[in-house]
């Protein structure tokens, strides 16, 4: 299970400095097992203060994030990067209930728009399968009697959230379109999701030829043994629980070396102007102060 969680990253992720990876990895972050069921839970307190941090150091805008950032609250815009912040979630959980709950979790986070959702869940239904070794025909009919027994009324009853029910007609009739669809793996999914192009497309064979980055492989293999831990539920909980108050990371940068709750430890190389160049066990930080 470890080589199979490995060789998914490695394929999803090709740069380990890009705002995908650092997506996957503040969701890898705010994974907390339950205390009382199998699985984690996506812990949005901890989410809302890692991506204020990572507004400091996140290397491109993103839409999704930014409305955020600005209003506290989610958008209904598309989110080109969803894939990525949900990978780590249903990597952590064995259980499809939970799993799916954990995941529009964070999805709705960031944005309540309807196709967002529904393509979140065919994502985590093809990834959910294939850690299970199923093949793509139980894929596709799984995931399809999962679409057809989902209420997005109870999710959103779940997690407190109040949606008027316009917002819920909408999201039935693009609910019963996707449906009415012959295959819901199409060529437009499989194309545009590279979770699903591994699954279903994928070429073990097709970097072969490359010069390997043997930092990255490192990396990705240090998540992988730590998500596959989550997933057997070998981390305690109460390691990972921080502080409720954060130290202002500009305060952090006055030394040499430091140790953040969300960072861990840091080493300061550089500060140039407003940018302070870091490095943690993740890597390379480039921090705006």
């Amino acid at each position: 299970m470890q080589d199979k969680i490995q060789n998914l990253l490695n394929y999803c992720f090709k740069d380990t400095d890009s705002i995908e990876f650092q997506l996957f990895l503040i969701s890898v972050k705010c994974l907390l097992p339950f205390e009382n069921k199998i699985g984690c839970l996506f812990d949005r307190d901890r989410y809302k203060k890692e991506l204020e941090l990572f507004s400091c150091y996140m290397e491109r805008d993103d839409e999704t994030i930014s409305y955020w950032l600005q209003n506290k609250k989610p958008s209904s815009k598309s989110d080109e990067l969803s894939e990525f912040k949900i990978i780590p979630v249903v990597i952590a959980n064995t259980i499809w209930e939970n799993t799916i709950e954990e995941v529009l979790k964070a999805v709705t986070f960031y944005t309540l728009n309807n196709n967002a959702i529904l393509n979140a869940f065919l994502v985590t239904s093809a990834l959910f399968e294939h850690l299970n070794d199923s093949d793509p025909e139980r894929m596709e009919e799984a995931t399809r009697e999962r679409l057809i027994n989902f209420s997005i009324k109870e999710f959103f009853a779940q997690i407190g959230m109040e949606i008027s029910r316009n917002y819920m007609i909408a999201f039935e009739r693009e609910r019963i379109k996707l449906l009415s669809k012959p295959v819901l793996f199409d060529d437009y999914m499989v194309n545009n999701y590279r979770v699903l192009n591994y699954i279903f497309e994928k070429d073990d064979t097709r970097d072969s030829n490359l010069n390997h980055d043997e930092d990255k492989e490192d990396l990705i293999k240090n998540f992988s043994i730590y998500l596959y831990k989550l997933r057997k539920g070998l981390i305690s909980p109460e390691k990972l629980i921080i502080p409720d108050k954060i130290p202002d990371i500009r305060e952090c940068l006055k030394n040499p070396a430091f140790t953040h709750p969300l960072l861990g430890r840091c080493q300061v190389l550089r500060i140039t102007g407003n940018t302070a160049l870091v490095r943690n066990k993740s890597g390379l930080l480039r921090i705006r102060i």
